[in-house]
């Protein structure tokens, strides 16, 4: 395990071949919940039901801040019940069908609680039919080790048994939901340029 980064922007940083420890402050998120694979209809709905609520957060946050924002990152946490075993949870997280998910944007640090209502309720009534429910929420993470996968779904099973094999080898515990950070969205990008942050809390 490679040590412990001091700042945002080493939380975009991983590597295939090791585990690295970040802390992960409270982060403000809109967000969407729901069940299934991810490459399921209602989940890929969500995407862009978020996507188009980040956009107009973006520009809310232009227009009344004058701040110009870059895009967020897609973002997905991921757990069953009953947690498998460790050693188990590879071959179970395979196959999503029944697996929940919570899919995420991160709020610009300049937007205000109400821009994001304001966003939230107008993506709602733009929507040309029913959309998913959005909702602004506080998500902590503190502690946590991550790994960076190449690919999409259907190979993220290898880099999740190699994020848990790592935290158990340094002889820690996870203590929270698996968590995808997708850097290279594999939705918009060819899959062998896919790329995405598996991030898993442990204990203090």
């Amino acid at each position: 395990m490679t040590a412990e980064p001091s700042d945002r922007f080493e939380l975009r940083h991983a590597a295939t071949d090791r585990a690295t420890i970040v802390v992960v402050p409270e982060r403000r998120m809109l967000a969407i919940d729901g069940l299934g694979d991810p490459r399921a209809s209602d989940f890929l709905l969500a995407s862009e039901t978020l996507r188009g609520a980040g956009e107009l957060l973006r520009a809310r946050v232009a227009r009344e801040h004058g701040v110009k924002s870059p895009p967020a990152l897609l973002e997905c946490a991921w757990w069953t019940h009953p947690e498998p075993p460790s050693g188990d949870l590879a071959e179970a997280f395979a196959d999503r069908r029944t697996w929940h998910w919570q899919q995420m944007l991160e709020v610009p640090s300049e937007a205000s609680d109400e821009d994001a209502e304001t966003a939230i309720v107008e993506a709602r009534s733009g929507a040309a039919g029913p959309s998913p429910y959005v909702r602004l929420i506080r998500f902590s993470e503190g502690r946590s080790a991550q790994i960076l996968h190449v690919g999409g779904p259907a190979t993220q099973p290898r880099s999740v048994m190699a994020l848990y094999d790592a935290v158990a080898a340094a002889g820690l515990r996870p203590h929270g939901h698996l968590h995808e950070i997708r850097t290279a969205d594999y939705d918009r990008v060819p899959e062998g340029r896919a790329r995405s942050i598996l991030r898993l809390p442990i204990e203090s």
